[in-house]
Formats: structure tokens, sequence, C-alpha cells
């Protein structure tokens, strides 16, 4: 190996060094304008969801089975009765008419 060619070795290391700081600033900086989830802030969310439009286009009849059990359920939760009564502690007792 000669001495030019172990500049140039040398080169191409720090520039590939530079090169990843560059990207881990701009990283960073999209990340403060909440365009990406990279150091500090966590995504909410599972990485499952990424595949929720692929699963929607290649599986349409689903989403309309999730849309009508959600209905069910939202007016299963609105007809239960006592729902929005205060619960009963040790102390209280029940009053029998």
């Amino acid at each position: 190996m000669t001495f030019w060619n172990a500049v140039l070795w040398c080169l191409i290391g720090i520039s590939g060094l530079a090169a990843l700081y560059g990207l881990h600033r701009l990283g960073l900086w999209l990340e403060k304008r909440g365009w990406l989830f990279y150091k500090h802030k966590k995504p909410s969310s599972s990485a499952a969801g990424c595949f929720v439009a692929l699963q929607q286009v290649l599986e349409p009849p689903i989403q309309h089975v999730l849309h009508v059990n959600e209905q069910k359920r939202q007016q299963a939760e609105e007809g239960v009765p006592g729902k929005d009564d205060k619960p009963m502690t040790s102390d209280d007792t029940p009053l029998t008419p």
C-alpha cells in the first residue's frame, strides 16, 4: 500500500464520519419540526400501524366489519343501566324498596 492509498482511505473514513454526523443532525432537526421520530420522541403506536393502509387496499371488506363492530359496541355501552351512577363503597348499603 502506498502513501497516497493510505491518505485516500483516511479521507474516505473522515468523510464517512462527517456524513454520518450530518445525517444525525438532520434527524434531530426533522424531529424538532415534528416530521420524524428519531431520538428523543418515541411514537405512540406500534410499528404494525404502518401496515394498516396496505391491509385496507388488500382486504377492503375488513374495514366495514370493524366499523360495524365499533357501532355495536358503542350502542351496547350506551344501553348499560347504572353506567353513570356513583360506584358503591364498602360502607354503602343498597336500598331495597
